[in-house]
């Protein structure tokens, strides 16, 4: 009898341990840093999320990359989202360079929507939002998608610890599904 009821604590302390290990993280599709699954409807990849390569003698260089799941093939709009003091014109030195897949967009971003009911972004910062192209995945799958820019940096979601002088950082990438 004593075998038995060790065998059972033992196969029930095994059930708890798998099932916290695939606990989902409770990010909103979130898997873990730096990834996203996409079920159909727009998904923001934060920069505080990515993982991030500062280049420091080149900044024009620095690099935030996502794993992004894709269910279904489709073409997915891509819109940059940034922080900046100023919504008459985007800070961004040169063009931000943006691959998914086997899609690479390069653009200067340009300010398409300033979005004022993000209660995220606090004074004196706003949201801009570029629209920077779309991307296509052929197949379901895991793809990286990657942003290139002077103005990815990290930055926490407590927006008084920013310095003014940045002007503009990039917030997030939104992916959104396009209807066929």
């Amino acid at each position: 009898m004593k075998v038995k009821f060790n065998t059972a604590v033992v196969l029930a302390v095994a059930t708890v341990i798998a099932l916290a290990s695939c606990k989902r993280d409770g990010n909103n599709g979130n898997e873990g840093k730096g990834g996203a699954k996409a079920n159909g409807e727009a998904i923001v990849l934060k920069i505080e999320e990515a993982q991030l390569l500062e280049v420091e003698d080149k900044p024009q260089y620095n690099t935030a990359e996502w794993v992004f799941k894709v269910d279904k093939p489709g073409r997915w709009d891509v819109w940059l989202s940034s922080l900046t003091l100023d919504t008459l014109q985007l800070h961004f030195e040169g063009d931000v360079i943006i691959t998914a897949g086997d899609t690479k967009i390069v653009k200067k971003p340009v300010r398409d929507r300033v979005v004022t009911e993000d209660k995220s972004i606090t004074m004196p910062w706003y949201r801009a939002d570029s629209h920077m192209g779309s991307v296509f995945f052929s197949k379901p799958g895991e793809y990286q998608v990657q942003v290139i820019s002077d103005r990815v940096e990290p930055h926490s979601s407590d927006l008084s610890q920013l310095g003014i002088d940045k002007q503009t950082l990039i917030n997030s990438l939104i992916m959104k599904p396009k209807v066929n």
